[in-house]
């Protein structure tokens, strides 16, 4: 079939009105067709669809929580459908997979809405971005065709040492994922008294060793089996639902008794510790160690 952007190409068998019998030369599919985006980004935008989140996160599962649309009956306002773009003609999809719906002038400009197994038929890699737009923040998402990076370089108008929240008159500037729009870093450098803290826990950590190594043996050997295989997590009662977004993912693809039976969580709370042991998990708490754990 016929791709997006690309439609088919019939030759003409009737040479009668043709000078000297002589077939037409083809012309290129694009030819005289109005394109959504210009050649100087065909390496990385040379077509777009469009496609449901809820179909395109269960045809593409990292485990990754989708509130408040977790359900198929619920919406989430802006973020309701997936943006794809083409980086080739050969990865766009056939042209009679999605619907294209008119804009307000009549016009089929509007980008074709197909299922996520559709729009990624051609598709021989996919690079997934997750974003979103914290407190109506004016964000934009600029893509760069250059050597490729699997980091998301972000960018504010704000001062990059922080305590200033942002200020639309200054330039945007390199900052980390730390760095919120009032000026807060919640990835900032431990201070002394920090260090103290972490060296104290670390003695803690040596002084349990053996007795740490003794009981985690048996569980890490429990797991290990015949494959000899352990797939270790740490978690605390914060990132729970992870946890269980997690087993219950493995469950419903059929493999949640492998999961249970490979896995290792090392809580760092009695609250997980709970949890994990409820979800059927092989899991290590020790109470000396994690005590005077925030």
């Amino acid at each position: 079939g016929s791709r997006l952007g690309a439609p088919p190409i019939t030759a003409n068998n009737d040479k009668k009105n043709e000078p000297n019998g002589r077939r037409k030369k083809r012309k290129d599919p694009d030819e005289g067709r109005p394109r959504r985006f210009p050649k100087t980004v065909e390496k990385f935008a040379t077509g777009a669809a469009l496609t449901a989140k809820n179909d395109f996160l269960s045809n593409f599962d990292y485990g990754i929580p989708k509130p408040p649309s977790k359900r198929e009956h619920e919406s989430d306002p802006g973020k309701d459908e997936v943006l794809i773009l083409y980086g080739s003609k050969k990865a766009l999809p056939e042209a009679n997979a999605g619907t294209v719906f008119l804009d307000e002038t009549g016009n089929d400009l509007s980008l074709p809405v197909m299922t996520a197994a559709d729009a990624t038929k051609n598709c021989g890699g996919l690079n997934v971005i997750f974003t979103d737009t914290h407190g109506g923040l004016e964000q934009c998402i600029a893509v760069v065709g250059n050597y490729e990076s699997y980091h998301v370089q972000r960018w504010l108008r704000i001062n990059p040492r922080g305590n200033q929240g942002l200020d639309i008159s200054r330039p945007l500037k390199p900052v980390g994922r730390g760095l919120q729009t009032n000026g807060q870093d919640k990835f900032s450098a431990p201070e002394d008294i920090h260090t103290l803290q972490n060296q104290a826990l670390l003695e803690t950590y040596f002084d349990r060793l053996r007795d740490t190594l003794d009981t985690l043996k048996p569980l890490a050997k429990a797991c290990a089996g015949t494959d000899n295989t352990v797939i270790v997590m740490v978690c605390n009662t914060g990132q729970s639902d992870l946890l269980i977004n997690f087993i219950c993912s493995a469950q419903a693809r059929g493999f949640g008794d492998v999961v249970k039976e490979k896995v290792l969580v090392f809580a760092t709370d009695k609250g997980v510790l709970d949890i994990a042991r409820g979800l059927g998990l092989r899991t290590f708490y020790d109470e000396k160690i994690f005590e005077k754990m925030p």
